[in-house]
């Protein structure tokens, strides 16, 4: 209570002034941080899990109104009872964002009644919730796909377009209503068992509870590797190495047995069509689908071949689910018989967190955001076969409504607007130190950390932003952080900068990043570790870690510049710590 009221106090009767590096170089759509903002926010927060290295501008333009869409009326519908949802702003390309505190406790307990309630049904039958969700998606999404972008008039494009972006709304508060949802009951059987048992999601029976189990981008990760498997049996695995990316398909057309293996029964081409639906970079516009340039998909499949051998996580599976079962009754043992069904029920949603955190990814970002490059490309398209814009890619330095004002008519010359965005983006997007906070508490940290915890935003806490590390010196580390999951690892460090590093990776290399992407699942079965700048428990890598029993060290703040690429590390993932072996 206490931090609150510091903190609301703070908002209210402080003023800060503007400061070099957190002012906006340019002001181009209304959630780009303004002077207003400043004062009306106790504190910014930098999303480093997502805008590193920086958005283009029509990527953050979407975040800033459909994220912030998304968590707003989630917060509201749910009436989660101490925050009413996550402000977000843009700063040249990345998103800040700022949790907005509920103070007063007759409001907190009015939420709180209609909170209770939303609960019951993630409680009680969480599946029969999320496969409604996915049923309203898909449905959505396969009408999208049947709409011809490349034969439509340009009214119905005009149409398109403007549903595919105006869905992506619905998309981002289903996605924030569930994830609110599971972090929070993730977040309290975290709390009950911190407080009766005294173990958190940092200990290795927690590391040990949340995993073994599969999800949607697994499910991907495991037909990619059982593609490569076929092609080694129809022996034509030297084709997909040995060929340029871009003239692998060509090359298995001109044999039967590349044939079948790119349109046959559970072929490449059918693989494609149902799961292609997917970018580099799953937070952007720039990245091509795998379904308009396959290369990423190829690029996994020959490192798999270079890796040969069994599905990774398939070799200890049977083991980390026998593991989670035993550390789920080790669990329970330590509760009184009289609680257990309870923390039973709450354990298995806690669970679903995890899954959801993850496999969520297929369904909401990947598909909408490759639908929405789709419809972009396809209206631009029609602009440069007028001479009003030079390159089709181009799309994503235009904003949604300079693109339906030119659609129709098609006779609006963007090439010195896009010109003049493109040099905006290419001066930011150099910027990689971004401040990680903005605003009144900016120079203490600690009070930053206390006014987000006192919102109770879980999904902040546990995925995007984190809890920030404590260094133990007993370990004489060279590098601290958080357990993301546990193990230990030892290998050669290769530190990506974006998607574009990925095929450089190797067999044994350790991953050194600001943050990973779900994109990125494939290459998890080739790593002997993983170590981030960020993370949190529920973050990308720590899921993927725990179910590929990679060691993961998050929250590190700073691996990306203190390692280089070549050292040999050891990577202790249990206790978030990282020591250099050599140079």
């Amino acid at each position: 209570m206490s931090t609150a009221k510091r903190c609301t106090i703070e908002k209210e009767n402080e003023m800060v002034e503007w400061r070099d590096e957190w002012r906006p170089k340019k002001r181009y759509h209304s959630y780009v941080l303004s002077y207003e903002d400043l004062q009306a926010y106790p504190c910014w927060y930098l999303d480093s899990v997502h805008c590193i290295p920086p958005w283009t501008p029509l990527f953050a333009w979407s975040w800033t109104h459909h994220q912030r869409y998304g968590d707003l009326w989630a917060a509201e519908t749910m009436g989660f009872p101490t925050c009413k949802g996550t402000d977000w702003r843009e700063v040249d390309g990345c998103g800040y964002m700022s949790p907005i505190l509920v103070t007063d406790k007759t409001e907190q307990k009015e939420r709180a009644v209609r909170f209770k309630e939303h609960l019951k049904p993630f409680i009680e039958d969480y599946d029969s919730v999320w496969s409604g969700v996915v049923r309203e998606l898909m449905a959505k999404y396969q009408e999208f796909k049947a709409f011809d972008v490349a034969y439509a008039p340009n009214s119905a494009l005009y149409d398109h377009f403007d549903s595919v972006f105006r869905f992506n709304n619905r998309v981002w508060g289903l996605h924030s209503w569930i994830m609110y949802t599971l972090s929070g009951l993730y977040a309290l059987f975290e709390d009950i068992c911190k407080e009766r048992i005294g173990i958190d999601d940092t200990s290795p029976v927690w590391h040990k509870m949340i995993r073994g189990f599969d999800n949607k981008n697994l499910e991907v990760d495991r037909l990619l590797w059982n593609l490569y498997k076929h092609a080694v049996e129809l022996g034509v695995d030297g084709v997909i190495k040995n060929n340029p990316l871009d003239e692998i398909i060509p090359a298995l057309m001109e044999t039967k047995k590349g044939d079948r293996w790119l349109n046959g029964e559970n072929g490449f081409q059918g693989f494609l069509n149902e799961h292609g639906w997917r970018m580099p970079r799953m937070m952007e516009f720039n990245c091509k689908a795998w379904i308009e340039d396959p290369s990423p998909a190829f690029s996994f499949i020959r490192q798999y071949i270079d890796k040969s051998g069994q599905f990774e996580m398939d070799i200890r599976r049977k083991e980390i689910v026998n593991e989670r079962k035993e550390a789920e009754q080790e669990i329970l043992s330590r509760f009184p018989d009289s609680q257990r069904e309870w923390i039973k029920r709450l354990m298995g949603v806690a669970q679903k967190a995890g899954i959801f955190s993850e496999g969520h990814n297929y369904y909401f970002e990947h598909m909408s955001h490759s639908l929405m490059r789709r419809a972009g490309l396809a209206c631009v398209k029609k602009m440069v076969d007028k001479g009003l814009v030079e390159d089709p890619e181009d799309f994503v330095f235009l904003l949604p409504d300079e693109i339906r004002k030119n659609i129709i008519p098609l006779c609006l010359d963007y090439r010195p607007l896009i010109s003049e965005r493109k040099a905006y983006y290419n001066e930011y997007y150099q910027i990689l130190n971004r401040p990680i906070l903005i605003g009144k508490l900016a120079d203490d940290h600690g009070r930053a950390m206390e006014y987000m915890a006192a919102t109770k935003d879980d999904v902040m806490m546990k995925i995007t932003v984190g809890v920030e590390a404590v260094a133990s010196v007993d370990f004489k580390a060279d590098l601290y952080g958080n357990p993301g999951a546990p193990g230990i690892g030892q290998g050669t460090v290769r530190i990506i900068s974006s998607e574009e590093d990925i095929p450089n990776i190797k067999s044994g290399d350790i991953l050194v990043a600001t943050t990973t992407y779900s994109s990125w699942t494939p290459v998890f079965p080739l790593l002997e570790g993983v170590i981030l700048d960020s993370g949190a428990s529920l973050s990308h890598a720590a899921i993927v870690g725990r179910e590929y029993n990679i060691p993961v060290v998050i929250q590190t703040k700073n691996a990306t510049k203190k390692l280089k690429n070549g050292q040999k590390v050891r990577v202790d993932g249990s206790r978030g710590a990282v020591w250099v072996l050599s140079e």
